[in-house]
């Protein structure tokens, strides 16, 4: 340790993070944090991401030929989201674009920067384990047989 050093604050910088799910640069106490089981939840959500360029081709091989293996990758992308075990660090504008509900999701978000995300709020993990058998088949059926329906028909 140098002499000049005794004067110097210890500015450990705060460390910034992407949205989950739009990749936006979230900054040190920004954002809200979500579980898998309330993203997944979100038709709205589906919608998107079965739309998406990457999923679009399963999409329309899915509705307009009925592409079982085009199903079947959607079933994939399906898992893909629904098996996320880590929280889901968003921006505010997530929210009102997939229509979740997120009670309690700014103080989890402002636990989760001080912990440097080490943080994992109640019902945190995989969607199957956290919701009921119903709710999770109801949403499965939904993402992977009727999302982005509209956009191909």
């Amino acid at each position: 340790m140098g002499l000049f050093d005794v004067f110097k604050k210890d500015k450990k910088k705060k460390k910034a993070s992407k949205c989950a799910l739009t990749g936006t640069m979230l900054y040190y106490g920004e954002g809200l944090l979500l579980t898998t089981n309330q993203v997944v939840s979100s038709k709205k959500f589906w919608e998107s991401i079965m739309t998406e360029p990457e999923a679009m081709a399963y999409t329309i091989n899915h509705f307009k030929n009925k592409d079982k293996s085009a199903t079947q990758m959607r079933g994939i992308i399906f898992d893909k989201y629904a098996e996320r075990q880590e929280p889901w660090i968003v921006s505010e504008d997530c929210l009102v674009t997939y229509g979740i509900e997120a009670e309690n999701s700014r103080e989890y978000a402002t636990q989760w920067w001080e912990s440097e995300g080490a943080f994992r709020p109640p019902s945190n993990g995989d969607a199957k384990t956290v919701l009921s058998n119903d709710s999770y088949e109801e949403i499965k059926h939904y993402a992977i047989w009727k999302a982005g329906e509209s956009r191909v028909a």
